[in-house]
C-alpha cells in the first residue's frame, strides 16, 4: 500500500470532503454528531485509526472489513444504561488524529465520496450493512466511459466518450476542416496517431510549428502499417517549398542562400547605410533602423495586408504625425528590400517569418498530392499561418490548447471551421481542476468549459512558502524566466543540493549573471537583453527592487560573486543529467509531463491593469506550468489569494 505516489483509489468512504475539512479543524463538530449517519460515524472512527493501520501495512481489504465491522457495531442494539453509538464516537473524537488520518487517505488508495453519493447510500445494503460490491461499481461509474471504435483495416481502438464524439465528427466529414481545443493532458498526440487510422497516410501531411515539436511527433506517431511513410514538415519548411515551386511573376525564390542562413545577421548601422536613414524626431539613425526592423517582424506576425502604425514598437516619447509616417515609409522599404533587393549589395536576412507572411499575402497553396493536413500545437501558430490554412483547398485538422499559448491570446481559425472541445485530462487527477479552472475563467479565451482531471490516480496538491525547505523528493521546479532560475539556483546551492538544469537554461543563467557582474562590479551598462536598458545598478534596483530574483542577485554580488565562482558552482551542483531535482524555465518544459512539479512564485506576475493580452499571458503561464504535473503539484501558499485579487 505504500508507494512513491498516491495510487488510484480502490475504497470510497461515506463522508463528504466538505464535512471532513471542517471536522479536521474542529469546526461544526457538535452539529455533525447530532445528525451523522451510522456509516459516517464509522468513517470518523476509521480515519482516526488509519495512521496506525497504514503503519502496520494493513491491506485495503482489511481496512474495508474493519469499516464494515464498525458499521455493524453501530447497528447493534445499545444495552440499557450505555450511551448511543453517536455519543461513543463523539467522546472518542480527536480532531488532530482525524486530520492525520484524512491526510493519509490518498497514499492509502482511499477517497471520500461527494455529498450526493453520501446521501444516495448505495454503499449500504437494504439492512444497513456495508455493501462489499459498492467500491467496484462506484469506480466504474466515475471513470470516463470508453468506446470501441473500428478503423480502416479492421483494427479497434478504445476512446473516451469525448474522444469518440470527435472521431464521429471526423468520419462524417473527412473532406472538411476541424479544430480541436483540447485542455492539457487530453492525449492530443495519441489522437493524432489514431486520426491516421481514418485517413490515407500517403495523402496526409503532418505539420508543427517548431522543429523540436515535429521531431517529438515523428518519434511518437506510428502509422497503421509499417509500409506507410509519414509526411511531416515544419510550417517554415513547407512555406519555402511552396514559394520555391511557384512559377508565377509574384514568385519569391531565394537565390542568395546565405541570406537565409540562421547565423546571417546585419547590424543596424548597415541598414542605415543601405537605406540612407536619417534621424526621425528624437530617434538617431541606428535607433530608427532598429525600430523599423522590429516593426517588420510585428507586421509579419499579424494578419494585416499592409504595414501600419500599430506595428511600430513604443519609443518612449511622443512622435509627431509626420515622424510616424517617415518611420512607416522606412519600415515598408525594409520589407520591400527583404523580398526584392533593389541592388546586389542590399542583403537583408530572410527568415521563415518573412517567407510565411509573403505566402499569406499571396495565393499559394499546399501541393495537390495532399488531401488532408494535421497540425499539432495550433495555439502557437501565427495569424499568417492560420490564413494560409483556412484558405487551403485541403481539409485541415488543427489540435491545440488556447490556454497554453504563453505569448498571450492566440490567433484563431475562421468561424466556418468546425470546433470541438475535449476537456478530460488523462494526465492529471481531478484535484488539478481546483488550480486550473479559476485560471481558465480569468483568461480572456472563448472556451470556458471546465477542466476535468480524469486520471484514475489523484494529483496531490500542497502549498509552500519561502520558509519551506527545498524538496527532498525528485521534483521539477518550473520558473518563469532567468530571474527565477537565479533565485532557485541560489536556494538549491545553499542547501547543498545536486540538480539538473537544461543546457539552454544553463547558458542563459550564465549570460544573466555575467551581465549582472558587469553592471554591479564595473558600473558599466550590460549588453544583456534583460539588462541593457539600465545604465546603473541603482536604476535596476529601482525597477526590480522587490523581485526575489533581484534580491538574490544583490546578496550574491554584494558578497563578491565572480563568474569563476559561478562556473565552479555549476560543476559542483549541476551534473549533465540524472539528478533527481530539475530546475527549468517554462519554455524548457512545454509539451512535457513530470511526476512531481513545484511552481515558482515568479510565475505569479500581476498583469498590467486593463491589458487583456497581458492577463492572457499570465494565466497561460500558470496553467501551462501547473498542468505538467501528474502525481504531485506544489504551489505557492498565496496562489488562491493572488487569483482572487486578479479576478477582482
Amino acid at each position: 500500500m505504500k508507494g512513491r505516489f498516491a495510487p488510484a483509489p480502490e475504497l470510497f468512504l461515506p463522508l463528504s470532503e466538505g464535512v471532513a475539512s471542517r471536522l479536521a479543524v474542529g469546526e461544526s463538530v457538535d452539529e455533525f454528531f447530532e445528525r451523522a449517519s451510522n456509516a459516517e460515524l464509522a468513517t470518523v472512527l476509521l480515519l482516526q485509526n488509519l495512521p496506525a493501520l497504514t503503519q502496520k501495512n494493513a491491506s485495503l481489504t482489511m481496512i474495508e472489513l474493519i469499516l464494515a465491522d464498525v458499521i455493524a457495531v453501530g447497528l447493534t442494539p445499545i444495552a440499557e444504561g450505555h450511551p448511543p453509538f453517536a455519543k461513543q464516537v463523539r467522546d472518542r473524537f480527536n480532531a488532530t488524529l482525524f486530520a492525520t488520518g484524512r491526510a493519509n487517505l490518498q497514499m492509502a488508495g482511499i477517497a471520500l465520496l461527494d455529498g450526493t453519493a453520501v446521501a444516495a447510500k448505495e454503499y449500504l445494503t437494504s439492512s444497513g450493512h456495508w455493501n462489499r460490491d459498492f467500491a467496484a461499481r462506484h469506480k466504474a461509474r466515475i471513470c470516463p466511459p470508453m468506446r470501441e471504435l473500428r478503423l480502416q483495416g479492421g483494427s479497434f481502438i478504445h476512446l473516451s466518450d469525448q474522444q469518440g464524439r470527435l472521431f464521429d465528427d471526423l468520419r462524417a466529414g473527412l473532406d472538411e476542416s476541424l479544430h480541436m481545443q483540447g485542455f492539457a493532458g487530453v492525449g492530443k498526440t495519441f489522437l493524432i496517431e489514431k486520426i491516421f487510422g481514418l485517413l490515407n497516410p500517403a495523402t496526409t501531411l503532418l505539420m508543427a510549428y517548431l522543429p523540436g515539436q515535429l521531431a517529438e511527433l515523428k518519434k511518437r506517431v506510428h502509422l497503421p502499417s509499417n509500409s506507410d511513410h509519414l509526411n511531416a514538415f515544419t510550417f517554415g519548411h513547407m512555406a519555402n517549398m511552396i514559394l520555391n515551386s511557384d512559377q508565377s511573376p509574384q514568385a519569391w525564390r531565394i537565390t542568395d542562400r546565405q541570406r537565409a542562413m540562421t547565423n546571417y545577421q546585419v547590424t543596424d548601422q548597415q541598414i542605415v547605410t543601405w537605406l540612407n536613414i536619417s534621424s526621425v524626431g528624437p530617434l538617431k539613425p541606428r535607433e530608427v533602423a532598429s525600430l523599423c526592423r522590429r516593426a517588420v517582424f510585428s507586421f509579419c506576425m499579424s494578419g494585416s495586408v499592409g504595414i501600419e502604425a500599430r506595428h511600430l514598437p513604443a519609443v518612449g516619447a511622443r512622435l509627431a504625425a509626420i515622424d510616424v509616417e517617415i518611420l512607416l515609409e522606412y519600415t515598408r522599404r525594409i520589407w520591400s528590400e527583404t523580398v526584392s533587393p533593389s541592388s546586389p549589395e542590399i542583403r537583408f536576412p530572410v527568415r521563415n517569418v518573412h517567407r510565411i507572411k509573403y505566402l499569406a499575402l499571396g495565393s499559394g497553396d499546399f501541393p495537390d498530392c495532399y488531401k488532408n493536413l494535421i497540425v499539432d500545437e495550433a495555439h502557437e501558430l501565427s495569424k499568417p499561418m492560420l490564413q494560409i490554412l483556412d484558405r487551403s483547398h485541403i481539409a485541415v485538422i488543427t489540435l491545440g490548447d488556447d490556454y497554453q499559448n504563453i505569448g498571450g491570446a492566440p490567433a484563431r481559425r475562421e468561424r466556418f471551421v468546425r470546433q470541438r472541445n475535449i476537456t478530460q485530462s488523462i494526465r492529471s487527477g481531478k484535484q488539478v481542476g481546483a488550480i486550473l479552472n479559476p485560471l481558465i475563467q480569468l483568461h480572456p479565451g472563448n472556451v470556458k468549459d471546465e477542466f476535468e482531471g480524469a486520471a484514475d490516480y489523484p494529483t496531490v496538491i500542497s502549498h509552500y512558502d519561502e520558509s519551506t525547505p527545498i524538496p527532498d523528493k525528485p521534483t521539477t521546479i518550473i520558473v518563469a524566466n532567468e530571474w527565477g532560475l537565479l533565485h532557485w539556483f541560489s536556494r538549491l546551492v545553499d542547501a547543498g543540493a545536486t540538480f539538473e538544469v537544461p543546457p539552454s537554461a544553463r547558458q542563459e543563467l550564465v549570460l544573466l549573471l555575467g551581465g549582472l557582474c558587469i553592471l554591479h562590479h564595473e558600473g558599466r551598462r550590460a549588453n544583456h537583453r534583460m539588462l541593457f536598458q539600465y545604465e546603473s545598478w541603482d536604476a535596476l534596483a529601482t525597477a526590480m527592487g522587490k523581485s526575489h530574483g533581484f534580491l538574490t542577485a544583490q546578496r550574491l554580488l554584494d558578497q563578491g560573486l565572480t563568474m569563476e565562482q559561478v562556473d565552479q558552482l555549476l560543476k559542483n551542483h549541476c551534473p549533465d543529467g540524472g539528478a533527481p531535482t530539475k530546475l527549468a524555465r517554462l519554455d524548457d518544459v512545454k509539451n512535457q509531463e513530470f511526476d512531481r512539479v513545484l511552481l515558482s512564485r515568479d510565475l505569479m506576475r500581476p498583469p498590467k491593469e486593463g491589458s487583456m493580452h497581458n492577463t492572457a499571458r499570465v494565466c497561460s503561464m500558470l496553467y501551462t506550468a501547473a498542468s505538467r504535473a501528474k502525481h504531485e503539484l506544489l504551489v505557492p501558499g498565496n496562489l488562491g489569494d493572488w487569483i482572487t485579487d486578479i479576478a477582482r
